[in-house]
């Protein structure tokens, strides 16, 4: 692939991680790619036209949130523990880049969640997430959930919380909390309960072209829930918000090597299928 300019990315408060980026930075401009090593991604922009992230999957979903709007393709090199999101292991770094350079990876879409915040007298907040968007209750406490879709009322949920994810999430919290593992190419959301104060209530696969609407209630009106996007954006709502999730217009954009395939990596990192 003919990469014009990149941007590699790593934690700041992971100095460990710098000297291998030094060197995939010196690696990509010794095969005539324009290069920077950075820390920051408030300056990432469009000219940008691949962004290696350096880093667990908690730094794949921050740069992926970043990256999605502006189009910008990721190749994610596993510097933390799971890495169930990134192209290839660190110790692999630059023989796998070669194969990136060399037009042999697979370029995969997923798409991302419109998470939308809104109040009584107070703007709408907008965000993206990759994985999930989570409610539950700042203080550990149950709590109800109303629900509707599409405008039509849905059994509401009460217990410690609902996580709203992608099929990119199902792997994560939502799997934790008894969810379905959904292949990531299938136009699906994931409504899982966290602990619910029930047993019939149990997850529920929805179409991804439709609206979700969600609003949090107490029994004590001083009691808040708690919004939180990819588990890195953590919103504390005031009362009577609503929290409306459809498909987000823009895709998260990866790389993936041949030998990385979805149920190679379920199998190789949480032993999927293993007897």
């Amino acid at each position: 692939m003919n990469f014009k300019h990149a941007s590699v990315f790593y934690n700041a408060r992971k100095t460990r991680t710098a000297p291998l980026g030094e060197e995939v930075c010196a690696f990509l401009r010794q095969n005539g790619v324009q290069t920077e090593l950075i820390t920051d991604l408030n300056g990432l922009t469009a000219e940008t036209d691949l962004l290696v992230s350096m880093g667990g999957d908690g730094t794949m979903l921050y740069c992926a949130r970043a990256a999605a709007p502006l189009g910008i393709p990721i190749f994610g090199i596993n510097c933390g523990t799971l890495g169930f999101l990134a192209a290839c292991e660190q110790a692999d770094a630059l023989p796998s880049l070669q194969t990136l350079l060399a037009g042999k990876c697979t370029l995969n879409e997923r798409f991302m969640l419109h998470v939308q915040v809104s109040a009584p007298g107070a703007h709408p907040r907008d965000f993206i997430a990759f994985n999930d968007c989570v409610l539950r209750s700042a203080a550990p406490r149950a709590f109800l959930v109303e629900a509707a879709w599409n405008g039509t009322e849905m059994p509401s949920y009460f217990g410690d919380g609902v996580i709203v994810s992608t099929p990119t999430g199902s792997t994560a919290y939502s799997l934790a909390s008894g969810g379905p593992i959904v292949e990531p190419g299938v136009d699906v959301l994931i409504i899982t309960p966290i602990c619910p104060h029930t047993l019939n209530q149990r997850p529920l696969v929805l179409s991804a072209g439709g609206t979700l609407a969600m609003t949090p209630s107490f029994k004590n009106e001083t009691d808040r829930a708690l919004c939180s996007i990819d588990g890195q954006i953590n919103l504390t709502l005031p009362a009577q918000a609503r929290v409306q999730i459809t498909r987000s217009p823009v895709k998260a954009k990866l790389f993936c090597l041949p030998e990385r395939g979805f149920f190679s990596i379920l199998n190789r990192k949480l032993k999927w299928g293993n007897r």
